[in-house]
């Protein structure tokens, strides 16, 4: 099935920076004004939306992996986020990423090359024993894997297609010919079927560039290219619309009732990366109110619409619409109101370990407003 989520990742990002308005001075800055203690779901909630990737030309792929809690940041010691996307990636780095993302396992039948620098007590031992043993890394000598070595794109491009043989359909018949990859180079066939479907794409004037060290971005646009070719094991439509519709029935419930350890469970079981963030920052909103005296009321109207409009084996994508709520907070002749339009796209993944579908992102709008957000900052 065809990708059809572009510019998903800038779409979030505008949306979320018209809600919440004044406190938004760019995306990847704090929500509200900076204090000597920040409120965790705000740390969470911007601990994915790094402000160096906003004008990136892999921005709309960072963002996406990033919500779906593929890839994580790096955090500076005042807090803030960064991916560093033009950065380097070593050979461990990309192994590990690869392993997590796939949820491999090692093969019991195989057992994985005693490499002479993979040291037991190292963070990467585990990730290159399992990709070893799966045979989709053979390090860079027959004992040396080189984990701190940087990674070369030919490299990516050989494990990737070792990695997805069996969830995406290559085909080397409709392979890219690249001027700088001859059939004496060591991965040609690997570039080959990476080529064929389009997980790379190369340089123009025909060049691929094999020997060129792999940045962040162009790493995790390869993985991310593969991901959304895995179609040989998708869920059911009724699977993905059964997972949106018992969150938002649990959801629109919990809402009503104003049942605040309800709303968490529903967090934690239904929700995980960005769209858990964003939920418990709503959350935690909303229990401020009533904390800080607020007769807090919602409503809700219509019924949920919803239908698949892309799936994969790791991923979905749900078109929503149908729903408005309505918030009401109350206090001393303060009226505090939003409304909420239920209308967008919900993106789901599948879990790596326990294969359960959870939403990790939307473009629907926070239910809470920029006046709300800033009751966080009361100090009981």
């Amino acid at each position: 099935m065809k990708r059809q989520v572009g510019n998903f990742g800038l779409k979030l990002m505008l949306a979320l920076a018209t809600l919440i308005g004044a406190f938004a001075i760019t995306p990847g800055q704090l929500i509200l004004a900076a204090t000597d203690h920040q409120i965790e779901e705000i740390k969470a909630v911007n601990s994915y939306l790094p402000e160096d990737i906003n004008k990136h030309w892999a921005a709309d792929t960072l963002y996406d992996l990033i919500h779906a809690d593929i890839v994580k940041g790096y955090v500076d010691r005042e807090g803030q986020v960064t991916i560093q996307p033009d950065k380097r990636v070593t050979r461990a780095e990309f192994v590990a990423l690869l392993v997590n993302t796939l949820g491999l396992q090692k093969n019991k039948e195989q057992d994985p090359i005693s490499f002479s620098d993979i040291e037991p007590n190292e963070w990467y031992y585990e990730p290159v024993n399992i990709a070893s043993s799966l045979g989709i890394v053979k390090g860079v000598g027959r004992t040396v894997f080189g984990p701190n070595r940087y990674i070369t794109r030919g490299e990516i491009a050989a494990l990737i297609t070792r990695a997805f043989a069996y969830t995406v359909a290559f085909d080397e018949t409709k392979a890219k010919h690249f001027k700088d990859v001859g059939q004496g180079y060591w991965a040609s066939r690997e570039v080959a079927k990476a080529s064929s479907v389009k997980i790379i794409n190369g340089y123009p004037g025909g060049y691929f560039k094999p020997f060129e060290y792999a940045t962040r971005a162009e790493a995790m646009v390869m993985l991310s290219h593969a991901l959304y070719l895995e179609e040989n094991a998708v869920a059911s439509d009724k699977t993905l619309l059964e997972v949106v519709r018992t969150a938002n029935e649990k959801e629109e419930r919990a809402f009503q009732a104003l049942d605040i350890a309800s709303l968490k469970e529903i967090g934690a079981k239904h929700y995980t990366g960005y769209r858990k963030a964003t939920h418990d920052l709503t959350v935690a909103v909303l229990q401020k109110l009533k904390e800080e005296g607020y007769t807090v009321q919602i409503t809700c109207e219509g019924k949920l619409e919803a239908q698949v409009i892309g799936k994969w084996n790791r991923i979905a994508v749900v078109e929503v619409n149908g729903l408005t709520y309505r918030l009401k907070a109350v206090k001393d002749g303060e009226e505090l109101q939003s409304v909420q339009h239920v209308k967008g796209m919900v993106m789901l993944k599948k879990g790596p370990m326990m294969n359960e579908w959870r939403v990790y992102t939307s473009d629907v709008p926070l239910l809470v407003t920029k006046k709300m957000l800033s009751v966080l900052e009361t100090q009981s």
